[in-house]
């Protein structure tokens, strides 16, 4: 999938946690598919005093090991209600979402009732699958109340777009049939997990994303201390170093690994490590080919971002550079995304002040995604970490900077009249002061 692919959330079903000895057979998978019914309330974007009318969805999800349930986050984003039944049993049982993680898309559930877990076995979870690989895809997609099980194979492994939080991570793509309902589903191999549906492509026929063993179980072990850290990244812009001048210009041999560093995120992991004219030869020992991608397996290549997910949070790792001619290894500490147009912020209203009829609101990814216009700040929509590099004011104001205020919606009276080509522009400054966040705008 490209980034200017269109993609669409499904509401499939969800996978297992901690893996058990034994590989579960299909009565006991099929017996721990859970069903989903959510209603949800999103924010109003556009008068975030406010939310939109409540809209009820069915999707899947799985019991995994300590009596929980794994879904997607996507399922229960900006929900207000949740409930949750086993296949083939009427009752359903009131639910609370324990963990979130919008950039890999996955949520935990629990249920306070333990009669729900009755005769339910936990499914273990397996490995990252191979290409060309028979998979098996549970749910309750639409169509049917009844569980579903669906056939394909693993057809793809990259690093790509999560459309919820618009996150680039790795995934598997499947040709099985998947259908909005599935959502949150177990896709499983050998009695095993190997990802949970996640989302499909439009306008075409089986295709569809799935989140791989790795990543569930990163997330997995992320909050098994009880919070959840995320996924850390370096923080750096990259031009690979394909270009035979390039490479001579740096004093690169011809068959050495290695990209360029073209720009540091200031809150980034890397900020004060790594320079911009750094060439990166391997993360954690693992060598960055000339078009910033690293060797999975044989003849699969994916984006170094793989490499730098399998860390946790606070995780030391080894970064080998080439400065200045010079090669040498410096040790980055690990740290979670705080991109300054930030992802996601689901289960949550939206921050903002009125002042003389002017709303002012914190810029988000998901304020951006609302309105239709491509041209509507487009830099950060197309990028949303694009401002944590691009140079907004003196070297102190870029350090103080912790969000970027818009100038949203007008509430619509003769002080605002003369304003409004200045609607969807970010605030840099009042009278003179540069604006720190929205609190130090008000």
């Amino acid at each position: 999938m490209s980034i200017t692919g269109c993609w669409i959330f499904l509401l499939l079903l969800a996978v297992p946690m901690a893996a058990l000895a034994e590989d579960s057979s299909p009565d006991e998978i099929a017996a721990s598919i859970v069903k989903i019914h959510v209603v949800t309330s999103a924010p109003d974007w556009t008068a975030p005093w406010q939310r939109w009318s409540r809209e009820e969805g069915v999707g899947s999800g799985v019991v995994i090991d300590g009596q929980r349930i794994l879904t997607n986050a996507h399922m229960v984003a900006d929900q207000v209600n949740l409930e949750v039944q086993r296949g083939g049993v009427g009752k359903r049982f009131n639910a609370q979402v324990e963990y979130v993680c919008d950039p890999c898309d996955l949520a935990i559930l629990s249920v306070s009732d333990e009669r729900f877990f009755d005769g339910v076995k936990s499914i273990g979870i397996g490995e990252l699958p191979e290409p060309q690989q028979p998979v098996r895809v549970y749910g309750f997609p639409e169509g049917g109340d009844g569980l579903a099980v669906n056939e394909g194979v693993v057809s793809r492994i990259e690093v790509d777009m999560y459309s919820h939080a618009r996150s680039l991570m790795l995934l598997v793509q499947v040709d099985a049939a998947i259908n909005a309902g599935n959502s949150g589903g177990p896709v499983v191999s050998d009695g095993m997990i190997v990802g949970i549906s996640m989302q499909t492509l439009e306008d075409a026929e089986n295709i569809a994303d799935i989140v791989p063993a790795p990543v569930i179980k990163h997330f997995l072990a992320d909050v098994s201390d009880g919070t959840f850290d995320g996924f850390p990244e370096l923080g750096v812009y990259l031009q690979g170093l394909e270009n035979d001048a390039l490479r001579e210009s740096l004093g690169m041999a011809d068959d050495s690994p290695g990209v360029l560093v073209t720009s540091v995120s200031r809150r980034g992991s890397a900020h004060g490590v790594i320079r911009p004219g750094d060439v990166i030869l391997a993360i954690d020992g693992v060598p960055i080919l000339e078009d910033a991608n690293v060797e999975l397996r044989r003849a699969v290549h994916v984006n170094r971002r793989f490499v730098e997910h399998r860390s946790q949070v606070g995780d030391e790792i080894s970064v080998s550079l080439m400065r200045d001619g010079r090669k040498f290894s410096q040790t980055v500490k690990m740290l979670a995304p705080k991109p300054l147009v930030r992802l996601g912020e689901f289960d949550r209203s939206p921050d903002y002040r009125i002042f003389g009829g002017l709303v002012f609101q914190v810029l988000t990814d998901r304020w951006l995604s609302f309105y239709d216009n491509p041209d509507l700040l487009s830099r950060f929509r197309d990028q949303p970490s694009f401002a944590d590099y691009e140079v907004l004011g003196e070297r102190g104001v870029q350090d103080r900077r912790r969000e970027l205020v818009v100038l949203g919606e007008f509430v619509v009276n003769e002080l605002t009249r003369g304003y409004e080509d200045f609607q969807y522009e970010i605030v840099y400054a009042v009278n003179g002061e540069p604006i720190e966040d929205l609190a130090h705008l008000s």
